[in-house]
């Protein structure tokens, strides 16, 4: 277990340092591009919503590194096969630490989930939003070539009439 704990943490280190590296690009281009606001605001939000979850993943692997080098993990194998009449009250407090401990640590993988979560909910808007500017662009395109090819047409009986 614990060799996949120290996995776990060098994984999860690694994928926010690499998020981070990303994001640092994203702003970079943020700054020196023109975009539109829409855009614009969407980049924004999406370079805050990933550093927000690179730096909750490096907090999740320091704590998976830490249970570990704290000897925490080896504290909650040894208060496993001890029965509740046997715990002493030093017991009962490591217990509680422990429990505290691994609640946080689940409030952080819950917090890295809602925040993935409400950017790919982002992700799909603009999408949306984009996928229709795009349509309204093609189709008034498409009306304005099929108001000059009526157009021509109608010229072209005129001619045919005279």
């Amino acid at each position: 277990m614990p060799p996949l704990i120290l996995t776990m943490s060098a994984l999860l280190a690694g994928i926010a340092c690499v998020s981070f590296r990303y994001q640092l690009r994203n702003w970079r281009r943020l700054h020196s591009e023109s975009l539109a606001s829409d855009d614009r605001r969407y980049l924004r939000g999406v370079f805050q919503r990933r550093t927000l979850n690179a730096a909750l993943l490096l907090g999740l692997a320091g704590m998976l590194a830490g249970s570990y080098f704290s000897g925490g993990l080896e504290e909650l194998g040894r208060l496993d096969g001890v029965t509740k009449e046997d715990m002493t009250e030093d017991d009962r407090a490591a217990l509680k630490s422990l429990v505290i401990y691994w609640m946080v640590v689940l409030g952080l993988v819950f917090f890295v989930m809602a925040v993935a979560i409400s950017d790919y909910v982002a992700l799909g808007l603009y999408g949306r939003q984009e996928l229709r500017r795009i349509r309204t662009e093609q189709r008034d395109l498409l009306e304005r070539d099929l108001a000059m090819v009526r157009q021509q047409k109608l010229n072209d009986r005129l001619k045919r009439l005279k």
